[in-house]
């Protein structure tokens, strides 16, 4: 399992609604909402 960076929801990778690449690393999300957010500004959640 793993952290979406926007809500905080924990997310399978098998069933994720979307995945992004930032710095190397990829992260997971429980929406396509949260995606969006995360790709618009991801300094803002890779504290």
């Amino acid at each position: 399992m793993h952290k979406d960076p926007v809500c905080g929801m924990e997310v399978d990778p098998a069933t994720a609604a979307g995945r992004s690449e930032h710095r190397g690393q990829t992260y997971y999300f429980c929406s396509k909402s949260c995606q969006t957010k995360f790709e618009a500004d991801p300094s803002q959640y890779t504290k």
